[in-house]
């Protein structure tokens, strides 16, 4: 098999687990499940993974690690207000274009989250960042960093949570702006908003 066709047998198997995982859950999917909606051999699958949670926990921290990359990449540069604003629309942005993707962070972090190896960037470690960026330019309140910065993640995620299970009936890219003026005006000291 050329490097090729093996990369795109990788990204059939990634893309039909997740989607698999987000709609049933990672107990309730088996790897025929995947194989077959992958349309590759339950023995190809085995060849790479020993299980099915071993492939969940890599996909999560494939799909996480690049959560980060691109959260870091949409916040761009300017004061920490208005990254922070484009870090809002840019997670629910995400929800609506990919729903599986966002689905299966959301639902899989609790077990696969600790599974994470030591030393890749997070999510929450660019959220911390912009934080602190604001501290240190006088845009955000003087307080703890984390603290501030997991209010942002908890807004953002408990909103993406209410959409996933049909009691945020909004679209969310609708409501971006309402979270982030309010987030805004407990985090901001006016400077850079």
């Amino acid at each position: 098999m050329s490097k090729d066709a093996r990369v795109d047998a990788r990204n059939k198997v990634r893309d039909a687990a997740i989607a698999l995982f987000a709609q049933k859950g990672v107990k309730a999917t088996t790897i025929k499940d995947i194989a077959r909606a992958a349309g590759v051999s339950e023995g190809a699958l085995y060849r790479h993974w020993a299980s099915k949670e071993d492939l969940a926990a890599a996909l999560f921290a494939a799909e996480y690690t690049a959560l980060s990359h691109s959260l870091r990449e949409a916040a761009g540069s300017g004061p920490a207000p208005q990254r922070l604003r484009r870090v809002i629309a840019w997670a629910f942005g995400l929800v609506e274009a990919a729903p599986d993707r966002a689905r299966f962070l959301l639902l899989s972090q609790h077990d696969a989250l600790p599974l994470v190896p030591d030393g890749l960037e997070t999510p929450v470690d660019v959220v911390c960042a912009i934080v602190g960026d604001g501290i240190a330019e006088g845009s955000i309140v003087d307080a703890d960093r984390e603290a501030l910065a997991h209010t942002v993640i908890g807004a953002i995620v408990l909103n993406i949570q209410s959409h996933v299970y049909g009691r945020q009936t909004a679209p969310l890219g609708t409501l971006a702006d309402t979270v982030a003026d309010a987030l805004l005006r407990g985090l901001s000291t006016g400077k850079g908003a």
